[in-house]
């Protein structure tokens, strides 16, 4: 049964999912570029080695943060997530649907995916990417280059043929997050189709990663707590096989160590 009041979502809570990272020097401060916390920190994840035509991600997956598969059919939603920083910094987790694997960071023609189908958790529960985001994630240390990138995708609408641009920068660290705005009037990614690189950025390894932001915390100064409940953060819901991992959108490039707590409620 659906969870309509703060006594249900108080009676349905699991034990709190405690978490750990140490981060290492970022890129360089950009609108359009964050970091991932997937490769770090207690619970690391390892690249994916799914091919070019990617692979879907279900729970329990290493570098995500906790999340029990629902019982009885009853629905999972956040009850709390707080995160302690010791740099000024915000921090969107989100939900990892899909990356894929062996891109070529030198080849400046473009390189076809015929993508496997997402999992159930776009923002409606569904297939059609509503509310899913792109972006390239660096596994490996990138080169010196700073070649635009560019995706063709299908919208949330099944419109195939768009695409998205983002310049990338050069030498992304490990975790460099560089995301791929979408065209106008866009609002979800259903499925890419192609990358390609404007001018060769000579080594590294990176990953295409589709996923869904569920919230976000602002902590404004260092060694400050910032924290979400059931009310601030709109009790979003996490669907069966949510893969909830960290990214920081940096306001500055210091290496940041942060913990925190994740905490659901099932009902």
């Amino acid at each position: 049964m659906a969870i309509t009041t703060l006594d249900g979502a108080i009676a349905g809570a699991r034990s709190p999912f405690f978490f750990l990272k140490n981060g290492i020097t970022m890129a360089a401060v950009s609108g359009v570029r964050w970091h991932s916390h997937f490769y770090v920190g207690n619970g690391a994840g390892s690249a994916p080695g799914s091919g070019v035509n990617g692979g879907s991600h279900t729970a329990p997956l290493a570098g995500c943060l906790d999340q029990p598969a629902a019982v009885g059919g009853q629905n999972v939603h956040l009850l709390r997530a707080a995160i302690r920083s010791g740099q000024a910094a915000a921090f969107v987790i989100a939900d990892r649907l899909w990356t894929n694997s062996g891109l070529s960071t030198t080849l400046t023609t473009s390189q076809s995916i015929t993508p496997v189908a997402l999992p159930a958790r776009s923002s409606d529960g569904t297939t059609n990417g509503a509310g899913v985001q792109a972006a390239i994630e660096w596994s490996a240390t990138g080169g010196a280059g700073t070649p635009n990138a560019t995706i063709t995708y299908t919208d949330q609408g099944g419109t195939a043929g768009n695409s998205a641009v983002v310049g990338s920068v050069a030498t992304p660290p490990v975790g460099t997050f560089e995301l791929l705005p979408l065209a106008s009037g866009d609002t979800g990614v259903r499925s890419i189709q192609s990358f390609q690189w404007r001018a060769t950025h000579t080594s590294g390894t990176f990953h295409l990663v589709l996923y869904r932001p569920i919230c976000s915390l602002f902590i404004p100064i260092a060694n400050a707590e910032s924290a979400l409940d059931a009310l601030t953060s709109g009790f979003p819901q996490l669907f069966d096989g949510t893969c909830p991992f960290l990214l920081q959108v940096p306001m500055g490039t210091t290496a940041t160590t942060f913990n925190g707590q994740w905490v659901t409620t099932q009902g």
